[in-house]
């Protein structure tokens, strides 16, 4: 359930955390990439994990009751090459594409909507061309960036609302995030749906998201009752359980399950 009550800062609840870390069967950690394990950049080609949080993804990844996964809008194919981690699920185009146990599968839906998505694509590049926005073509869904050209938000919106009616009315999404527009397909599928199917196959684990952005408020409902989601940013508006403040935070976090949370796991299995 999303509060306006800012959620409680994550540092101060870790004995907390510990403890449902130590009763659980194991963890699912899941994590987005952008303003979560790398920060934000004007230019989406720039972002890159750090070595500190990779060295404690790969810490859980190899423990023998942790299962690490990164769900992202970015398509899995940057998403798999940006992180390079092997061993790890991943979850891309908000989770419309999933590489689980090694193998790659595609929402059908959005597999058979690639056509009208690339129609819609050259429709908002025709309208927004010789501006400094850009829409990054990512196979099964689209982002429509104005981080460089913020004062242009209804231009980019009436854009992209404009050319989904005239190319596809209705079988497109439009959600926004920081100074993007983000355009899916329409089907009953998203960030959250992608974590709980991760989850099926652990009963008795306790399920952690990390999020930035509105498209991870999906996960954090998912998790109610069952897990733990924790919201990066200032932000009161979100369903997580806990915050922090920066891509900073997130890696003392890491750091923290990758030594104390193991360990509780590793007392709890003793």
């Amino acid at each position: 359930m999303t509060t306006e009550v800012a959620p409680p800062a994550l540092f101060d609840r870790l004995p907390a955390i510990r403890e449902r870390v130590a009763d659980a069967e194991g963890m699912l950690f899941c994590t987005d990439f952008d303003g979560t394990l790398a920060g934000i950049e004007t230019d989406p080609d720039a972002p890159a994990i750090g070595s500190d949080n990779r060295v404690a993804l790969e810490r859980l990844r190899d423990h023998d009751r942790v299962r690490v996964a990164v769900i992202s809008g970015r398509e899995l194919a940057d998403l798999r090459e940006r992180v390079g981690i092997e061993g790890i699920d991943y979850a891309g185009n908000h989770g419309l594409e999933l590489h689980k146990d090694g193998e790659t599968t595609v929402h059908p839906v959005a597999e058979r909507r690639r056509r009208d998505l690339g129609g819609i694509v050259a429709d908002i590049e025709e309208r927004l061309a010789g501006t400094d926005c850009f829409v990054e073509d990512k196979s099964v869904s689209a982002t429509v960036h104005y981080r460089t050209a913020p004062e242009r938000r209804d231009e980019v919106h009436d854009a992209v609302e404009s050319a989904v009616g005239r190319v596809a009315p209705g079988k497109f999404e439009l959600s926004t995030g920081k100074d993007i527009v983000e355009l899916t397909p329409a089907v009953a599928w998203d960030k959250g749906d992608a974590l709980l199917l991760l989850d099926a196959d652990h009963d008795g684990w306790l399920p952690i998201y990390i999020g930035d952005d509105t498209t991870d408020e999906a996960a954090f409902r998912a998790l109610a009752g069952i897990g733990i989601g924790v919201h990066v940013g200032p932000g009161t508006e979100t369903a997580a359980d806990y915050r922090i403040e920066s891509p900073e935070e997130v890696t003392r976090f890491l750091d923290w399950l990758a030594h104390e949370g193991l360990d509780a796991l590793g007392a709890a299995e003793s």
